[in-house]
This record gives structure tokens, sequence and C-alpha cells, in this order.
């Protein structure tokens, strides 16, 4: 069963008559082709790309399964009422104000997708999964690429900037987010952006960072020692390993998300450190670096076979300096655990 068979599968469980598909993520899922600027719609026999002139072209030639509607021409309340629609499904976090305000106050219903098409997209195909290597891959060899240049003197942008030019060297088409250099004080922010910090010796340095292969991103945390450092970030440092190492080998199929999440907390609380790792444990990744769902002790899914997710425990000690270690992995239909990411675990002292 492909994407749009599952989607309509779903749509006839809640009686929806259509589903007007917004979030890019889910757009370039379901083209397999990025930087299209429009609207879907499914109905339950047919699939329209609603935009305009500059993607015509495109379209034709990469989705022509879909037919296209020209927003220049067909106003989209006009063309939602030519399909007969009585139940409109919306995905209202990625939906502006001025589209919305065509949809209200028709004839029909406006229902919350609920991440619809998002839950389709947790679980992975091996051709899916195999980008996420990919991008992984790159991430790993980054990784291996950018100790050399860490060092005091250097500054949190230059690191920052040299790996995202190696990573498109690599073949990255982009980077998964801005890539996070945090050193010093600054690695007991989580998410610190790279600024003109010198790094400086007896600090950690947190490099978190992703990048974009064909589409699928990776998501990857290492923390390194410039030279010695203290003992209590010694000490936090090996309790978040051993932490990421537990969480990892008591993961199962089908287990809550709440409860890995939970284990991992409770897991760091018990060694002192619990109000200090303040975020939560992991997420999926693919088409989004942080695509749904979530790992934290608000998740309602339970963990498929063939999700790429990350296990990203940390601890941070305000105005001191903190740790994190993060990888991508996913479980196999035997629920046996693989590593995605493979840059080196334990503490890196250069």
């Amino acid at each position: 069963m492909n994407s749009l068979d599952k989607i309509r599968q779903e749509m006839q469980a809640v009686a929806v008559d259509a589903l007007l598909i917004s979030r890019p993520a889910n757009l370039s899922y379901l083209l397999d082709f990025a930087d299209y600027e429009g609207l879907m719609i499914i109905t339950l026999n047919e699939q329209y790309l609603y935009t305009d002139g500059r993607f015509f072209a495109q379209i034709q030639a990469l989705a022509p399964q879909f037919q296209i509607v020209d927003m220049k021409e067909h106003p989209l309340a006009d063309f939602l009422k030519s399909c007969a629609v009585h139940k409109l499904m919306i995905e209202p976090d990625f939906l502006n104000v001025t589209t919305f305000r065509q949809l209200e106050h028709q004839s029909w219903s406006v229902v919350d997708s609920s991440n619809l098409v998002e839950k389709i997209r947790m679980v992975k195909t091996p051709a899916e999964i195999a980008k996420v290597q990919a991008a992984a891959q790159i991430a790993d060899q980054v990784f291996d690429h950018i100790l050399k240049y860490l060092q005091p003197g250097q500054t949190e942008l230059a690191i920052a900037t040299e790996m995202e030019h190696y990573g498109k060297k690599l073949g990255a088409t982009a980077t998964s987010f801005p890539t996070i250099v945090a050193s010093g004080v600054h690695s007991a922010m989580p998410h610190a952006t790279a600024t003109n910090k010198v790094l400086a010796a007896h600090e950690l340095v947190v490099l978190d960072y992703g990048f974009v292969y064909q589409g699928y991103d990776s998501d990857i945390t290492r923390t390194v020692a410039l030279g010695s450092v203290d003992p209590q970030l010694q000490q936090i440092y090996q309790i978040v390993l051993e932490a990421q190492t537990a969480i990892i080998k008591q993961l199962h199929l089908n287990q809550p998300l709440a409860e890995i999440d939970k284990f991992a907390h409770d897991y760091i609380a018990k060694r002192g450190f619990g109000p200090e790792f303040m975020h939560g444990t992991g997420h999926s990744v693919g088409r989004e670096c942080h695509e749904y769902p979530t790992m934290n002790a608000q998740s309602i899914e339970t963990l498929p076979a063939q999700m790429t997710f990350t296990i990203e425990p940390g601890i941070y000690l305000p105005n001191h300096g903190g740790v994190r270690i993060e990888d991508d992995l996913y479980l196999d239909t035997a629920g046996q655990v693989h590593f995605l990411t493979n840059a080196k675990r334990e503490l890196i002292v250069l």
C-alpha cells in the first residue's frame, strides 16, 4: 500500500472528504521533490496540486500522478466546492491565516488532521532508512574531520562554518539546522548558537549538528574536552554516556515512548542530576530533523519497527558546562537496534 492509499484509508476512517496538505515536509514526502510552493488536496478518489505556473512543468515531469489546479484561475473555496467536500481536514499549525479565511464560513466542516501524514511518515521504507544512514555517515565524517580544528583560539563560528562546509563537500545539500558549537559555559545551554566566543583550554565543547541527504536528515551530538577538565565535568560525561547506553539497551518494539523518556530521566535523577536534564530523550528524524513523534513525558506513540529516531540524554550545569550525546538509530522488524551514527562516543580529550 502506497502513502496515498494509507492516507485515504485514514480519511475514510474519520469520514473526511478531502485533506488539505500545507506542511512543507509532508509535501516533499508525498512529492519526493523539494521546493514546491503550493497546497496538495487529496480526496477519496483524486489528488491535486494547487499552485501556479512556475511549478507546472516540474509537476508534469516528476509527479504526473497529480492533477494541476491553477491557483490564479480557481479560488480555493470554489475548487473544493467542485469536489463536493462536506468535511475538510487541514493541518492547522502549517496553514496561514489568509488561506484559512478562504475556508471558514463555508458549507463544509473543518477538522484537524491530528498528524495523519506524520504518523504514516514515522515508519520508514528501506530506501528512506538508507538516506538517513547516508546523512548520518556524512555527520560521522564531519566529526572526524573537525577534531583537528578544535583547539583553543578558534571561535565557535569558525568551527561551525568549517563543519557545514565540509559536510556539503561530502554531498549534503544542506544542514539539518544551524550547527551548534557551544564551548565552556555555553555548553550548559542545550540550544546555544555558535558565536564569536573563543574556545579556551580546559573547556567542554558540545557539537550538535546534522546534514540533509536526498531530502532526509541526520542529527548527532558529541561533546569533546579541550585538554583536562574538572572532575565534575568528567563525572557528568560518564553519567550521560552510561545513560545513553542503558537507554538503548532496554529499547524494544512497541515500547511506549513516554516509558523510554521516563527510564532516561529516572536514570540520570538517581545519579543526582535530575533537574539538570531538562529536555526530552529523543525524537523521530527523517524528512525533518525534529519530526513527529517526540520522545518525552507527553508522548502517546509507541516505538515501531523502522522508525529512525534519536536518543540524546544530557546534563547541563549552569555557568559551568554541559554534556549531550546523541545518536540516530532504528529498530528492525525483529527488534534489533541499529546505529546509523557511529562516531566515537567515549570522551575525546584534545
